[in-house]
């Protein structure tokens, strides 16, 4: 594999480093979520309590993905970044572990009883 630049190396480490943060995740117990609210930027944009397909619109109108919230468990069904990381992270039961999409600056963070493991702050 041949990078062509440096930010290709940092893009691929960032990658590895959200996937081994889900594989992680993923070993604790699944409790149930009760919701979810999505930040976009930063901001949260969105409090989901209800099941359904929710959109992630930003300022400009351009739809950035698609959160399905499903019997207590979410997922993204649809993105516009590159890579699909947070498509490919599927169905998310557990509180403590958000679905993130690094290229739309989109956090996906499921509620429920957490228990007080894992990441309580994000930031960009």
């Amino acid at each position: 594999m041949k990078f062509t630049k440096k930010n290709d190396l940092y893009l691929l480490i960032v990658v590895i480093l959200l996937v081994l943060v889900m594989i992680f995740m993923n070993a604790s117990p699944n409790q149930g979520i009760i919701g979810a609210e999505v930040h976009l930027k930063g901001d949260q944009i969105l409090q989901i309590t209800k099941e359904g397909t929710y959109s992630v619109i930003n300022d400009e109108g351009e739809l950035l993905m698609n959160v399905e919230y499903v019997d207590q468990r979410i997922r993204v069904t649809d993105s516009s970044c590159p890579l699909k990381v947070c498509e490919n992270t599927g169905w998310v039961e557990n509180p403590n572990q958000p679905i993130i999409c690094i290229p739309n600056e989109i956090i996906v963070k499921p509620l429920g009883t957490q228990n007080g493991e894992g990441i309580d702050i994000y930031t960009w």
